[in-house]
This record gives C-alpha cells, sequence and structure tokens, in this order.
C-alpha cells in the first residue's frame, strides 16, 4: 500500500451525518460538516501515515498535485471579509442600548391650560435592547419647561421588550417665540443620558 491510499476503514462513511461515502466523490447530499476529514485523519495519525487524503481541494491542485494558494482573489475576499466584520462590530458597539421614536398625538395642535401655560401631547415608543430593565426619566434640555406623564410617574421598559408612553409638554408662554419650537428631550437612566430624541413643539401664532 502506497503512503496516502486509503485503508478501507470506512471511517468517514460512519461518521457522515448524511450517510454517503466521500470515496466515491462529492455528491449533492454532502453537508460540508468536515467530519469525514477529522475521522480520516485520526486514523491516518494511528497509522503514522499522511493526513488530508480527504480535504477541499480544486481540481487543478488535484490534477497537477499543488497545494492551495493565497492568491490575488484570496486576499481580495479576505480584505472585503474583514471590513464588512469590522463594520458589523462597529454597528453592536455603537447601537444604543434604548432606541426611542417620539411623534405628536395626531389630530391635535395645542392646549392652552388656566395657568397660562401651552401644552403639547406627544406618544414615545421605547424599544429595550438590553438583557435589564430600565427605568427611564425625561428631560427637556434646550428649553425651561415641564413634562407631565399621563399614567404613572416613572417609565420602565422590561428587557427585550417594549413600552408606549404619552406625555404632555408644558411650556411659558414667553419661551415661545414661534408658532413652532424645537425641543430637545434627553432620555436618562437614573442620572446617565442613554439618548436624546427631537420634538417639535406648536404654539399660537407670534405676530408682532
Amino acid at each position: 500500500m502506497m503512503k496516502g491510499d486509503c485503508i478501507d476503514c470506512k471511517a468517514c462513511f460512519r461518521v457522515c451525518p448524511t450517510g454517503i461515502d466521500i470515496r466515491n466523490g462529492t455528491q449533492l447530499d454532502c453537508i460540508n460538516c468536515t467530519a469525514c476529514m477529522d475521522a480520516c485523519d485520526a486514523i491516518m495519525i494511528s497509522l503514522k501515515k499522511p493526513i488530508g487524503l480527504i480535504r477541499y481541494a480544486s481540481e487543478n491542485s488535484i490534477s497537477e498535485n499543488k497545494r492551495l494558494t493565497i492568491t490575488n482573489r484570496v486576499k481580495a475576499y479576505s480584505v472585503v471579509l474583514l471590513l464588512l466584520l469590522s463594520f458589523l462590530i462597529y454597528l453592536l458597539i455603537s447601537r444604543n442600548n434604548l432606541d426611542a421614536r417620539l411623534m405628536r398625538t395626531s389630530g391635535q395642535t395645542y392646549t392652552s391650560m388656566l395657568d397660562g401655560r401651552i401644552s403639547n401631547l406627544y406618544n414615545l415608543k421605547l424599544i429595550n435592547k438590553t438583557h435589564d430593565d430600565i427605568t427611564i426619566r425625561l428631560k427637556l434640555e434646550n428649553v425651561p419647561g415641564e413634562i407631565s406623564l399621563l399614567e404613572g410617574k416613572r417609565i420602565v421598559v422590561k428587557k427585550s421588550d417594549y413600552e408606549s408612553v404619552q406625555f404632555f409638554v408644558k411650556l411659558n408662554r414667553a419661551t415661545i417665540k414661534s408658532w413652532k419650537t424645537t425641543l430637545v428631550i434627553g432620555l436618562y437612566d437614573s442620572s446617565t443620558r442613554i439618548n436624546t430624541i427631537r420634538a417639535t413643539f406648536i404654539g399660537p401664532e407670534i405676530y408682532n
């Protein structure tokens, strides 16, 4: 028997989950699990024979008896794969733990309160992307005013879940300079700001 010849141990056939005999060549039922490669190499090592009798190889490498070489195409594919992997890691690291979508309640403009302030009603949808519950506090960042939750005194978003919240933003008339005012609202977990959202506040028309 020559070095590298199959010894007919049928180890490759026994470990194949689809029951094919790789010695008959590649077949459509093969799922590329490489169990036959590992089994063959283990037998060859125990017999102190060269390994690699079953391996990935091109037709040229078999006919010309050449090992796989690192070509420019392989290098280019490797660079592209590395860039895609780096971009995926960047997206995972830079993503917000809490996704927030804020919209003014449709069909409503503004409400004039008895104390002279102007209020707008908003709908906020929060999505928790972590495995821990998050307690959220809302705070106006760019203008003085009040945020009043429609239900409850705090917002708790369960782990890997979402929560819908309605709240009023109340501003003094002196704060409103035009019929549209941009609001910047910070979302805080304890004392840490974890996200920032923007909204448009509608008020009465200002005439000079």
